[in-house]
């Protein structure tokens, strides 16, 4: 089957005129809400939101976990995100005429709070941990797959990659920023019990979510009706030239052998900061990408995205360096500042040039793959060699390598189709194969 007998309309590739009931302005703002809360609720609810910090002092403090052990153990809850193509091809391929994505919100969410509740009232241990986490983790990466799917849909068909980029970035930061202030609060205050009591809580935020019918989500679902095979859809999905350089992009950004696991054992067990600091450091990470991901949100209708990638990936590259700098609490916090200002620009540079690159009906594939893999695997890629690294005493050489990799997004950006970028948020992109 040809992709032009594929029933999606030529108008997906631009901002619609008029959106839906004409009033554009109401449209973009009920869209902008409708995605900034459920990201958010996303954010907080799942594994590596209010219960993150918590499990991994647990794991260290509780169960002694090495570092090398502990990133074992992140690795393994994360197989299911590393395979979360499968996710979303899942979401592509099924869905209710009636529900649609809000299929999966309602229903994963309900296990999810399920195996929160059950982890809140049993004996904890480090197998049983480890499977109730992997569980959730599944479930929340089929409600990120549809979240993930359904945005990206609006996102093409009105003209909204650049805005709702932002979105996603801030449904990712926000609650990151509360999780590590709460999560090392909650270290400190509460039992890791009381924390899954919590995630439960905000997992039915999801639950309520899924009965809210957005206009702009409902028009757009029943505008793709597949008529391809899987086999089909998946040789569509793989000669697609325009996702895989911008996944390649993602992966290098996100392989960063010098923070996660390494910094955590680095400023507990060298710098000797506290709970609450780590919490703190954590926290204002992510709080400092707001003001540059804002700041692309501003930029993103008024330049190309073109011009906004090489922004972005050149003031990224030196975010590597200033790990050096966390050599004291005072310095530590520099460093999260400076972190997270040199960040926010180019994720949201790279979140809207995957959500543009994304083929017509397999959002929540590609989303998955370009995105979510993409992060998950460098991450751990990046996570267990720097524990090697690390714990060989050679923090200096994971910091280079994380420097070095954020360094050859470069040569990458030149392999972007030049029509896929030359555009302003809001203006027709050329459709690409």
């Amino acid at each position: 089957m040809k992709l032009e007998d594929l029933p999606f309309r030529d108008e997906s590739v631009s901002a619609p005129e008029p959106p839906i009931g004409g009033d554009a302005p109401a449209m973009q703002w009920e869209v902008l809400s409708y995605f900034a809360i459920l990201n958010m609720a996303i954010g907080l609810g799942g594994p590596l939101g209010i219960a993150s910090i918590p499990i991994s002092y647990f794991l260290k403090d509780s169960l002694h976990l090495s570092p090398v052990r502990l990133a074992i153990f992140l690795a393994l809850a994360s197989i299911p995100v590393c395979g979360g193509f499968a996710f979303g091809f899942v979401r592509d391929r099924w869905r209710s005429a009636k529900w649609g994505d809000r299929q999966y919100l309602l229903v994963c969410a309900v296990v999810a709070a399920g195996g929160y509740l059950w982890l809140a009232t049993s004996t904890i241990d480090y197998y049983k941990l480890l499977s109730l986490v992997f569980i959730v983790v599944s479930v929340y990466v089929m409600i990120f797959a549809s979240a993930q799917a359904l945005m990206t849909g609006v996102a093409q068909a009105y003209g909204m990659t650049g805005r709702l980029s932002v979105v996603f970035s801030f449904g990712y930061f926000t609650p990151a920023v509360i999780s590590a202030l709460a999560g090392g609060w909650l270290v400190a205050h509460a039992s890791v019990r009381g924390t899954f009591l919590i995630a439960a809580a905000l997992t039915l935020v999801i639950v309520m979510q899924a009965f809210w019918r957005l206009d702009a989500a409902t028009e757009f679902e029943s505008s793709l009706v597949p008529r391809e095979n899987g086999f089909a859809a998946i040789r569509r999905l793989f000669r697609h030239r325009p996702l895989w350089p911008a996944a390649a992009i993602y992966f290098l950004w996100n392989f960063s052998p010098g923070w996660g696991t390494p910094m955590f054992y680095h400023l507990t067990e060298h710098v000797r900061i506290s709970s609450e600091l780590f919490g703190t450091f954590t926290a204002l990470q992510s709080l400092f990408f707001l003001p540059t991901t804002l700041l692309y949100g501003y930029l993103c209708v008024r330049a190309p995205l073109s011009r906004l990638l090489w922004w972005g990936t050149i003031v990224a590259i030196l975010q590597g360096p200033i790990m050096f700098l966390a050599l004291g609490p005072t310095s530590t916090i520099v460093v999260a500042i400076l972190y997270g200002l040199f960040g926010g620009f180019a994720t949201a540079a790279y979140i809207d040039l995957i959500m543009r690159a994304c083929p017509k009906g397999l959002e929540g594939t590609a989303m998955m793959v370009a995105n979510t893999s993409m992060f998950a695997v460098a991450g751990n890629a990046g996570n267990l060699l720097g524990s090697w690294i690390y714990s060989k005493g050679g923090f200096a050489s994971a910091v280079i390598i994380t420097t070095l990799a954020t360094a050859l997004i470069v040569p990458v950006l030149r392999a972007i189709p030049p029509e896929l970028i030359s555009t302003r948020d809001g203006e027709r992109i050329e459709p690409t194969e």
